[in-house]
C-alpha cells in the first residue's frame, strides 16, 4: 500500500513551520504512521501532532511523488 502524508515541518525559525508532502510505502496506515514519526524535520508535537493528513494513493502517484521529493532541496540532506 502507498500513502501520501502532509506533515508540518520545523527548523525554519522559532515558532514557524512549513508544510511538506512525503510519500511512504507500508503494510497499513499504522505502519506508515510509525515510520513517519522518525522523519527528519517533522515537528515533534504530541503523538502524531505534526502529521496533518494521511491518504492512501496509487502506485503511479507514489512514483511521481517520490520523484518530486528527490528534487525538493528542503527534503534532501545533501
Amino acid at each position: 500500500m502507498y500513502f501520501k502524508l502532509v506533515m508540518e515541518g520545523g527548523h525554519v525559525g522559532a515558532g514557524k513551520s512549513c508544510e511538506m508532502v512525503r510519500y511512504f510505502k507500508g503494510d497499513d496506515i499504522f505502519c506508515v504512521l510509525t515510520k513517519s514519526l522518525h522523519t527528519p524535520r517533522l515537528k515533534k508535537k504530541e503523538f502524531g501532532g505534526g502529521i496533518k493528513l494521511i491518504k492512501e494513493i496509487s502506485w503511479r502517484e507514489y512514483i511521481t511523488g517520490k520523484g518530486q521529493e528527490r528534487r525538493n532541496p528542503y527534503l534532501n540532506r545533501n
